[in-house]
C-alpha cells in the first residue's frame, strides 16, 4: 500500500520574499524614525504645535504600518492581489493624513464644498484601509479548507463589505443620520461582522488542530505497513537457491517439483531418504 501524500503549500518565490523583506525594512525604519522624533520632541516643550504634529505623525505611521504589514502577509499567496490593494490604501491614506497634519489644505480658496469633500475622502480612506487590513488577517488565518470555514469566511467578508458601505453612506450622505433604521442596521451588521472576525480564525485553528491526530495516525500506520512490506519483500538468498537445487538434483527431480512436494506436505518436512 503506497503511503498517502500530504499536499504541501507552495513556497513563495525569491522576488516575493525580497519584496516582503523590503516592505518590512521600510515599515521598521519609518516607524523607528517617527518614534525617535516623538521621543525627542516630548523631551522639549510638550505644549507646542510641533510636538503635537510629531507625536501624531508617530501614531499615524505606526497605525498605517500595521495595515501595510497585514497586506504584505498575503504576498505570495492566492489572495496576494488583495494584499497589494491593502498596501496601496495604507500608503495613500498615510500620505493624505500627513498632508492634513503638516500642510494646510484649507488655505486655498476652493470653497466649502471642496474642503468638505476632502474631509469625506480622508474619512472614507481610513475606514476602507482599516477594514481591508482586518480582511487580510482573516484571509491569512483562515487556512482550514473545510466547507464550514469557507461559508463562514464568505459571510464575514460580506458583512464587512456591507458595514463599510453603510459607513460610507453615513459619511457622504448628510441626511443618513436621520434614519433610525439605518443606524440600527449598521450596528447589527458590525456586531455580526465582529463576531465573524473572531469566530472564523478560531474555527479554522480548531479544525486544523483536530485534524492532526488523524494525520498522525495515518503517518503512524505508514511505517508499520512499510515495515511489513520490507519483511515480506526480500526474496531467497543465493545460498538458499543453491541448496534447493542441490536437494532437487539428489532426488532426481527439478527444483519446482521439489517445492511442490514440500508444499503438499502442509509444511511438514519431507521424509529423509533411506540409506
Amino acid at each position: 500500500m503506497a503511503p498517502s501524500q500530504t499536499p504541501t503549500r507552495r513556497q513563495p518565490g525569491r522576488a516575493v520574499r525580497v519584496l516582503r523583506r523590503l516592505i518590512a525594512i521600510v515599515i521598521v525604519v519609518a516607524f523607528s524614525s517617527a518614534a525617535a522624533g516623538g521621543i525627542i520632541v516630548l523631551l522639549g516643550d510638550i505644549e507646542s504645535e510641533m510636538t503635537f504634529q510629531v507625536v501624531s505623525t508617530t501614531a499615524l505611521t505606526g497605525a498605517f504600518s500595521v495595515a501595510a504589514f497585514c497586506g504584505a502577509t498575503l504576498l505570495g499567496r492566492r489572495e496576494q492581489w488583495f494584499g497589494a490593494v491593502t498596501i496601496g490604501l495604507a500608503v495613500i491614506t498615510l500620505a493624505l493624513s500627513l498632508w492634513f497634519l503638516w500642510g494646510d489644505p484649507y488655505r486655498d480658496s476652493f470653497g466649502a464644498s471642496f474642503t468638505d469633500a476632502l474631509d469625506q475622502v480622508l474619512y472614507s480612506l481610513i475606514v476602507v484601509t482599516a477594514v481591508a487590513s482586518v480582511c487580510s488577517l482573516i484571509l491569512l488565518l483562515a487556512s482550514a479548507r473545510s466547507w464550514t470555514v469557507r461559508i463562514a469566511l464568505a459571510l464575514t467578508l460580506g458583512l464587512l463589505a456591507l458595514g463599510t458601505a453603510l459607513v460610507l453612506i453615513t459619511i457622504w450622505v448628510e441626511t443618513a443620520w436621520e434614519y433610525d433604521w439605518l443606524t440600527r442596521v449598521n450596528g447589527i451588521v458590525w456586531i455580526l461582522a465582529a463576531l465573524g472576525v473572531v469566530v472564523v480564525p478560531l474555527s479554522s485553528l480548531l479544525l486544523k488542530t483536530g485534524s492532526k491526530p488523524t494525520a498522525a495516525t495515518q503517518e503512524g500506520t505508514a511505517p508499520h505497513a512499510s515495515a511489513t512490506q520490507s519483511i515480506a519483500s526480500p526474496g531467497p538468498s543465493a545460498a538458499s537457491l543453491h541448496r534447493l537445487e542441490a536437494a532437487a538434483r539428489a532426488e532426481g527431480i527439478t527444483a519446482d517439483e521439489l517445492l511442490d512436494r514440500l508444499l503438499e506436505t502442509d509444511g511438514r518436512p519431507p521424509s529423509e531418504p533411506q540409506t
